[in-house]
């Protein structure tokens, strides 16, 4: 407690020694036990974890780990990327375009990748023109 008449603070109560600041067990709480099979239904249910996603596209698709971090960031992204490489063969191609083209362009114009005037879909379209080699990346960029 501050007291103004003699600009001292004072102390009013200790905590650290005090009964009601002690920790003790609730007796009410049950153990919780789970038998393994309900913990490998549980995790068959989950999706697949960002980690382990970053781990697949390094080591499947060849994609850099910086890259790889960057596509697992935000689920929006990773999703995007997933629905890409569902139809495009050059997983490093589809990454380098989603990284460098697709968010430089969005980042110049303040949107994110949910709000992107690019699709998935334009994208897959645009990435097979490139592997099959019927416009080059320039004419794609332009």
């Amino acid at each position: 407690l501050f007291d103004p008449s003699t600009g001292e603070t004072r102390t009013m109560r200790s905590k650290e020694d005090a009964m009601d600041y002690r920790y003790f067990p609730d007796p009410d709480l049950l153990p919780l036990e789970f038998d393994q099979a309900f913990v490998d239904a549980i995790k068959a249910t989950l999706p697949e974890l960002p980690d382990q996603k970053k781990k697949r596209y390094v080591e499947t698709l060849g994609l850099s780990p910086y890259d790889a971090t960057i596509l697992v960031a935000e689920k929006s992204t990773g999703d995007f990327y997933e629905q890409v490489i569902s139809k495009v063969k050059d997983g490093k191609l589809a990454a380098n375009w989603i990284i460098s083209e697709l968010f430089g362009r969005l980042g110049k114009a303040g949107l994110e990748i949910e709000q992107s005037p690019v699709d998935a879909k334009k994208m897959i379209g645009l990435l097979s023109l490139i592997e099959d080699n019927t416009i080059s990346g320039k004419i794609a960029k332009d």
